[in-house]
């Protein structure tokens, strides 16, 4: 994943979010903090028992990280990951054993090793297949060169791995009050009329849409590819939300989500607003993308509900609680993927005699 200026640094630019993932879905919901009893072991030296279910957990989330480090330089793949994994993991563990909520483990420290290092060496194997790596480079010159393109793509890949929350409607955070009602009878609705909570969610999503799909045919350098990155993004997200419903939702919660009105309309609408938007020249969408994904931060203020909810455990086949974390960190990742985005739109506009008179 080579850019023409030099070496990429979308790797480093996944390791570095991925991190802040991490971080965040460990110490989540950053509450309770105590200083051990006097006398009480360390964590690493505590007596700790094995569960299977959360070795495979820890191990299969260390595993990207580990994938992302090891492609960061050329030597030492899988010892760098193996490394900066333990160290990242000692550390949360540490600070989860001031956390009485949480458990510190040493079988978590070494399922979060082992996932890492099994991550390194992927990029190892990747490295040493000439003709796998040389397609991702050609894959790579599709996009912008340099840290712009490395970091717009990173923050592409995150967007669509928050996509895997099914709690989620479609792309936006927003909440119909007849599945809450179904669902969730304790939980206080933003909207009382479910017309206007259908409104709203056909509304915010089909902006949705039309944003990121814009902000991906941003990142492609030859307009003819535009149109169809935008939808082959939009598509997957759309795939990858429906495969988690069916995977890990119950069968009572599931038809709430799947096959609902407000989410065909949105894609219809979205996807004639991103129609539009592709007569624009360069520099006028960058202004219009920004604009669309920064509205999107108007949404927790007129429902300010989103923030404080969270997904039942009876939705899920299983209730495991890592799906809260999860859960949690997927709605700060949406919720703040607009200011990354617009940050990054903020320095592409300010490029010199970028996208002079270049229209998609």
């Amino acid at each position: 994943m080579r850019a023409d200026d030099g070496r990429s640094r979308l790797p480093l630019a996944l390791a570095l979010l991925y991190t802040l993932c991490i971080i965040y879905a460990s110490l989540y919901p950053f509450i309770r903090w105590e200083i051990p009893q006097p006398g009480t072991p360390f964590w690493l030296f505590a007596p700790s028992r094995l569960y299977r279910a959360d070795f495979v957990v820890n191990f299969f989330a260390y595993l990207p990280l580990g994938f992302f480090v090891g492609l960061v330089g050329r030597r030492f793949r899988w010892l760098r990951a193996a490394f900066y994994g333990a160290l990242l993991s000692l550390a949360i563990e540490s600070c989860q054993w001031l956390m009485p909520p949480r458990s510190a483990d040493l079988y978590d420290f070494l399922a979060n090793t082992a996932g890492a290092t099994a991550g390194g060496l992927v990029a190892w194997a990747l490295a040493a297949l000439p003709w796998l790596r040389d397609t991702l480079y050609r894959w790579r010159r599709l996009f912008l060169p340099g840290w712009l393109g490395d970091f717009g793509l990173a923050l592409l890949a995150f967007w669509l791995a928050a996509q895997a929350n099914p709690s989620i409607p479609l792309f936006s955070i927003v909440f119909d009050p007849t599945v809450l009602a179904a669902l969730w009878p304790d939980t206080i609705v933003p909207f009382d009329d479910a017309r206007w909570s259908m409104l709203a969610e056909i509304v915010i999503g089909a902006f949705q849409i039309s944003g990121i799909g814009l902000f991906a045919a941003l990142l492609v350098r030859n307009r003819r590819h535009a149109v169809l990155t935008a939808i082959a993004l939009i598509l997957a997200a759309f795939l990858l939300k429906n495969a988690a419903i069916w995977f890990t939702l119950s069968e009572a919660a599931r038809p709430h989500f799947v096959g609902r009105t407000a989410t065909w309309l949105a894609l219809i609408l979205g996807f004639l607003l991103l129609y539009a938007f592709f007569t624009l020249s360069r520099p006028k969408a960058v202004a219009i993308c920004a604009v669309i994904l920064l509205s999107s931060l108007l949404a927790p203020l007129l429902l300010p509900d989103l923030l404080t909810a969270r997904m039942p455990l009876s939705l899920l086949n299983d209730r495991y609680t890592h799906m809260l974390h999860f859960d949690g960190l997927t709605r700060i990742i949406l919720l703040l993927w607009p200011l990354a985005a617009g940050v990054w739109l903020f320095v592409m506009a300010g490029r010199p005699r970028w996208g002079e008179q270049d229209v998609f």
